[in-house]
């Protein structure tokens, strides 16, 4: 924390943002911060969408009461909420990394990504809009 207020100190950055990080371990960050008089986060990137809201718990609460920006990585999950389940891309056929985030979950985020499709439907938008708004 006191390198990340140095580089503020020091002009080359106006705000320091987080990403990746337990709620708890965020939180002991924003107290050492405050507690030293060091520059506090400004915002938090975390995985976060329709099928992973894992944040919603802990770390949504957290950025609420500390009026933290939110700023989800993976919003479409890997382009999954972009398109109807049975459509695949090079991409995301050839993406350990975005097959381990989710294949383990495939049966419940089908169902996702299927409501999501008939909503996008019945109001005439693409998949994408539905799963961003």
């Amino acid at each position: 924390m006191a390198a990340l207020h140095d580089v503020v100190k020091a002009g080359k950055a106006r705000y320091i943002g987080a990403s990746a990080m337990y709620a708890w371990q965020f939180q002991r960050a924003l107290h050492v911060a405050e507690k030293n008089g060091w520059t506090r986060f400004v915002s938090m990137q975390n995985h976060y969408n329709l099928i992973y809201r894992e944040e919603e718990r802990e770390m949504m609460p957290l950025c609420a009461e500390e009026k933290i920006a939110v700023t989800p990585y993976s919003p479409l999950a890997s382009g999954r909420l972009a398109r109807d389940w049975a459509e695949t891309t090079t991409r995301l056929e050839a993406d350990p990394i975005a097959r381990q985030k989710y294949d383990a979950t495939a049966d419940s985020d089908r169902r996702v990504v299927q409501r999501v499709a008939e909503l996008a439907s019945k109001l005439g938008v693409p998949h994408a809009h539905i799963a961003l708004a």
